[in-house]
């Protein structure tokens, strides 16, 4: 009779996780929110806080990416890569669309002179 070695914490993606990266993860994702926070409240803190607001929103998502989801382009992480490449698009036409939308209910729906 053979010997099957079935042990699930034997598996690649079982060994990847750490609750040392869980941690160091959540640590950053809030010392990032916290500076999201300070800049939306205190808008002359950056010249353009749009732009600093969706720089740090950004690097916060890859932070959760690498360290909380382990995504990455080896073998036994390929199909969780390919789902991020295949949702990635989906997700920025998403926002881009829903972004263009507002923009364009507000050019057409604001007072110009009364609102700026």
């Amino acid at each position: 009779m053979a010997h099957d070695d079935h042990d699930p914490l034997n598996h690649p993606e079982v060994r990847l996780a750490s609750g040392r990266a869980y941690a160091a993860a959540f640590l950053i994702a809030m010392a990032l929110m916290t500076v999201s926070l300070y800049v939306a409240r205190h808008p002359a803190v950056a010249p353009h806080p749009m732009l600093v607001l969706s720089g740090v929103a950004a690097f916060v998502v890859a932070v959760q990416l690498l360290l909380l989801l382990k995504l990455d382009f080896s073998s036994t992480q390929i199909w969780t890569s390919v789902t991020f490449a295949l949702a990635f698009p989906l997700f920025v036409i998403a926002v881009g669309l829903s972004l263009w939308m507002f923009h364009s209910l507000d050019a057409r729906t604001m007072l110009m002179g009364l609102m700026r």
